[in-house]
């Protein structure tokens, strides 16, 4: 291989990773993400969260279409928004839901229970559920949040005896 070829070859690839380097920081500046694909698609249509009494929990069914098989769940955690709009942290009665990515919305439930200490310190009224689910993908960590909108009556807690 003669020395010409060699600078060929070595500008050819130096112009390539330069478009390549530029492409992406153009991206960044105008608020377009080149590696960015959906983990999921929520169909908050088809979310139902039934409320009830403060002390005993609310039935939640969660509703989405899942597109990538390549993140693993990390975290999941589900906050309570009061009437008041203050936030209580809650517990979910499963961590991990699992299925293959398909183009069917998938439904899948479980209970959310307000912890112990703060079931009469929620004020009685509509509230809302707050939910986020942690992934580990080949990219990075992403976060992914429940759709807006998932609201529910909570009812005052049985009184302390």
């Amino acid at each position: 291989m003669s020395f010409d070829t060699v600078k060929t070859v070595a500008g050819a690839l130096a112009a390539v990773l330069a478009v390549g380097t530029g492409a992406l920081n153009l991206s960044d500046k105008i608020g377009v993400d080149l590696w960015s694909r959906p983990i999921l698609e929520w169909a908050p249509e088809q979310f139902d969260v039934v409320g009830g009494p403060a002390d005993e929990g609310f039935r939640v069914v969660a509703a989405r279409k899942k597109l990538r098989d390549d993140c693993e769940v990390v975290g999941f955690t589900v906050e309570v928004r009061d009437s008041d709009f203050i936030v209580f942290p809650a517990t979910p009665s499963a961590m991990k839901f699992s299925g293959a990515a398909s183009d069917v919305v998938e439904k899948f439930g479980y209970y959310v229970f307000l912890h112990e200490m703060d079931v009469h310190k929620v004020r009685p009224g509509v509230a809302t559920l707050l939910g986020q689910i942690k992934y580990q993908c080949p990219e990075g960590e992403k976060i992914v949040t429940y759709p807006s909108g998932l609201e529910f009556e909570i009812l005052p807690a049985a009184p302390l005896s």
